[in-house]
C-alpha cells in the first residue's frame, strides 16, 4: 500500500457534530407523509406498477416492502429466521495486540458497547438491510468531558436517505431528505451514521433488497389465495333468479335475496311467479381444488428458497419425500448465508463504529480491537468419542484432563459423591440421531466415516505395537523379581 493510501486510512475523521440529525419531529413528519400517500397493495391491480416503483427505487417502494413483510407471513417468517441465525450467535471483542495499550483500547470499546441500552436491537436493525437493501442508524455521542463517548444508536427509516439525486446512480455520500418524496437531500457526516448495504452491485449503496426479489412469488401466492377463497364461497354453484321489471329496484333486490337464499339456506319461500336457472346449480365444477393448494405451496417454497436458500428444513420436503442428506445440505446453505451476514455486520461495526472511536480517543497508532461473531461449527462429539474409544482400545494413553476438556466434563470437587463405573454392564450404543435411517447420502457419509477411521487406525497401528511391546517389557521386569524371590 502506498504511503499516501496508508495515511488516508489512518487519518482521524472529523469529530461528530453534537445532537441528533434525525429528530423526533422529522420522524413524525415522515410518518404522516407516508400515511397520507400510502398505496401499498391496496387498490393496485397491476403488479407491474409496483415492480416498476421498486426497480426505480422510488420512495413508495419502501411502503411496498414494509407491507410485504408484514402481510405475507412466509416472507416475514423467513426474514426473521435468517436474522435470528445471526442474532443467536455469541460475539466477542479481542484486543489488537497483547500490549497494555491494546488491552486498554479493548476495555474502552467494550465499556462503550455495554453502556448502550440494547446492542442486540442495534444488530437486529442493521440486519433490516437484508430485506430493504440497506439500513441506516444514527450514532449519538457525548463530547462534554473531552473524550468522545458513544451514548446511543438510533435506527432510522430508509425513506429519509439517498446516496445521490433520485434516479441517479446511488454511489455517493449519504444524503438526508427533508421528506420521503424529495428528489435530493442534504449531505450529512457519515461518521454520525452506521450504514449497512446488502450485497451492493456496481457500487449501488442501496443494495439488493430481498423483499424485491420475493415480490412476484408473494404476489402470485396472495392472489391464488384470493381465488381459492372465491372458489370456496361459490362451491354450491351459481344461483340466477329472473325478475320482470328492470326498472323496479325493489323487485331486483328481492331477486338477489332469493338467489342468496338458494345458495345459503336449505328452506326458502318464493313468490308464485318465481323463476330461476336450474342448470347452473347442477353443473359440477370441473376444477380440482388441489390446484390452488399446489400452486400456493410452490410459491411458498420459492419465497423460502430465495431468502433462506433451503426448503426442506421448513417444509419437510418439497415433493413430500426426500432424503435427510438433502435436508442437511439445505440446512448447510442457511448456515452459510448466516455466516456471510455475520461477516457483513462485523465489517460495519469494526470499520464504521470501533475504528472511529479508537481514532478519536487514542489516535491512529493505537491497535484496533476486533469485534466478531462466534461462527465456529460445533464438533460432532458422537463421532469423536467413537474415535477416542477405538484409539484407547488400541492402547493409546489418554489423560483425565483431556477427557474432561474434550467432552466438557466438570472435575469433581471435594465431598462430591462419585459414580461407580459398571464395566460389566451392557455397552451403550452411541449414534447420531440426526441421521436416522440411511439414505443414499447417509450411506455415503457412513462410508466416508469408515474410511476416516481406517486411516486413523492405520496411523495408530505402529504406535500401538510399540506401546504393547513396552508394556510387555514393563510387566516382565515387574514379574522377574517375584519369580527369583520365590525360588521358582
Amino acid at each position: 500500500m502506498a504511503v499516501e493510501d496508508q495515511a488516508k486510512v489512518n487519518a482521524v475523521p472529523p469529530q461528530p457534530p453534537p445532537g441528533e440529525i434525525v429528530s423526533k419531529d422529522q420522524l413524525y413528519a415522515t410518518q404522516i407523509s407516508l400515511y397520507r400517500n400510502a398505496q401499498a397493495f391496496g387498490g393496485q391491480k397491476d403488479p407491474s406498477t409496483i415492480w416498476s416503483s421498486m426497480t426505480r427505487n422510488e420512495a413508495a417502494s419502501m411502503i411496498y416492502y414494509r407491507e410485504l413483510e408484514e402481510k405475507d407471513e412466509d416472507v416475514g417468517n423467513a426474514l426473521d429466521t435468517l436474522k435470528l441465525k445471526v442474532l443467536e450467535r455469541d460475539h466477542n471483542l479481542l484486543p489488537g495486540d497483547d500490549s497494555q495499550l491494546g488491552l486498554d483500547v479493548r476495555d474502552f470499546i467494550e465499556a462503550q458497547l455495554k453502556q448502550l441500552p440494547d446492542f442486540y436491537n442495534v444488530i437486529d436493525c442493521m440486519l433490516d438491510s437484508v430485506g430493504y437493501g440497506f439500513s441506516v442508524q444514527e450514532l449519538m455521542f457525548d463530547t462534554s468531558a473531552g473524550q468522545i463517548e458513544l451514548t446511543g444508536i438510533n435506527d432510522c427509516p430508509q425513506e429519509l436517505f439517498l446516496f445521490g439525486p433520485r434516479f441517479q446512480p446511488q454511489i455517493g455520500q449519504l444524503q438526508f431528505l427533508p421528506t420521503p418524496y424529495a428528489m435530493e437531500g442534504a449531505l450529512v457526516p457519515e461518521q454520525k451514521f452506521l450504514v449497512m448495504s446488502y450485497r451492493k452491485r456496481s457500487r449501488n449503496r442501496m443494495g439488493r433488497p430481498l423483499l424485491k426479489s420475493v415480490f412476484w412469488p408473494s404476489w402470485f401466492k396472495r392472489n391464488i389465495q384470493r381465488l381459492w377463497l372465491q372458489y370456496a364461497e361459490k362451491g354450491p354453484g351459481t344461483a340466477v333468479v329472473r325478475y320482470n321489471d328492470a326498472d323496479n329496484v325493489a323487485e331486483r333486490q328481492q331477486a338477489v335475496a332469493i338467489a342468496q337464499a338458494i345458495v345459503e339456506r336449505t328452506a326458502i319461500a318464493v313468490p308464485q311467479n318465481f323463476s330461476y336457472d336450474v342448470e347452473l346449480l347442477k353443473v359440477a365444477r370441473a376444477l380440482d381444488p388441489a390446484v390452488h393448494e399446489h400452486f400456493f405451496k410452490a410459491m411458498q417454497m420459492s419465497i423460502i428458497r430465495k431468502i433462506l436458500g433451503e426448503t426442506l428444513t421448513s417444509f419437510g420436503s418439497e415433493g413430500g419425500a426426500g432424503s435427510r442428506s438433502m435436508g442437511n445440505t439445505h440446512a448447510d446453505t442457511l448456515e452459510t448465508r448466516s455466516v456471510a451476514l455475520c461477516g457483513a455486520v462485523q465489517s460495519v461495526i469494526n470499520g464504521q463504529l470501533i475504528r472511529n472511536l479508537v481514532l478519536w480517543n487514542y489516535g491512529p497508532d493505537a491497535p484496533m480491537p476486533i469485534w466478531s461473531f462466534d461462527v465456529a461449527e460445533e464438533e460432532d462429539l458422537a463421532k469423536r468419542i467413537g474415535i477416542d474409544a477405538e484409539a484407547q482400545r488400541m492402547g493409546v494413553p489418554m489423560s483425565v484432563s483431556y477427557m474432561q476438556k474434550r467432552y466438557d466434563i466438570e472435575a469433581p470437587s471435594e465431598g462430591d459423591v462419585l459414580l461407580t463405573p459398571n464395566v460389566n454392564g451392557p455397552q451403550v450404543s452411541i449414534t447420531d440421531t440426526t441421521r436416522g435411517t440411511f439414505s443414499e447420502g447417509g450411506r455415503a457419509q457412513a462410508n466416508a466415516d469408515l474410511a476416516q477411521f481406517d486411516q486413523v487406525f492405520t496411523q495408530l497401528q505402529d504406535q500401538a505395537e510399540e506401546i504393547f511391546k513396552e508394556r510387555i517389557r514393563e510387566v516382565a521386569a515387574a514379574v522377574k523379581p517375584a519369580v527369583v524371590k520365590d525360588g521358582k
